[in-house]
């Protein structure tokens, strides 16, 4: 069973798998919805754009079927402009959901801009830490991204120990954290001479 859950994590996740809203989000409720993203996650673009369209027509304040929908058109269609400007409508519409944001990542993913992806998905894990599509997104860009020193493999141990240290170094907690850190001694080192 160990063995078979290591091989599901590897492989490629398809876009309408990705998608599919948990239990507790407003859109879960939505069959049509389901249906588009199962269709997507088969690769029938062009049915699944149909309906994604139709609901984006119906619902237009709802951001969810244009985040999928900006997915569909990226993945199908390899239009990455139009699909970016239906993700960013998506997030401006619920700018604190996950739906918008991970739209953003995945098509820039899809789009070759792997550091513009990230930053997006990591926008969209601080404002929605619950979506788990956004934790996906992460995952997917680490399975991209080049490692720390190029001539080496990403699974070296020098590879991986400057990886890790690069995401603590980047992490915006630990870069408050020193800067605060930074502050107090200073005002504690002027106060001392004072």
């Amino acid at each position: 069973m160990q063995v078979h859950v290591a091989e599901q994590r590897q492989r490629p996740r398809a876009p309408g798998e990705l998608l599919q809203v948990g239990s507790d989000n407003p859109a879960a409720s939505n069959g049509a919805l389901r249906e588009a993203n199962r269709m997507l996650e088969n690769r029938e673009y062009d049915a699944a754009e149909r309906i994604l369209a139709r609901l984006v027509r119906e619902h237009p304040r709802d951001p969810e079927p244009l985040a999928s929908l900006a997915v569909c058109v990226a993945a199908g269609r390899g239009q990455f402009a139009t699909a970016e400007k239906l993700a960013k409508r998506s997030r401006a519409l619920a700018p604190r959901r996950g739906c918008g944001w991970f739209a953003l990542g995945y098509v820039n993913l899809l789009g070759s801009r792997i550091e513009k992806g990230y930053r997006y998905l990591e926008e969209g894990r601080r404002r929605d830490p619950r979506d788990p599509r956004l934790a996906w997104g992460q995952e997917a860009y680490e399975q991209r991204r080049p490692g720390a020193i190029a001539d080496l493999a990403r699974n070296n141990p020098i590879n991986r120990l400057v990886a890790s240290t690069r995401r603590v170094i980047m992490d915006r907690r630990v870069m408050v954290a020193t800067t605060v850190y930074a502050l107090y001694h200073a005002a504690a080192f002027y106060f001392r001479l004072a």
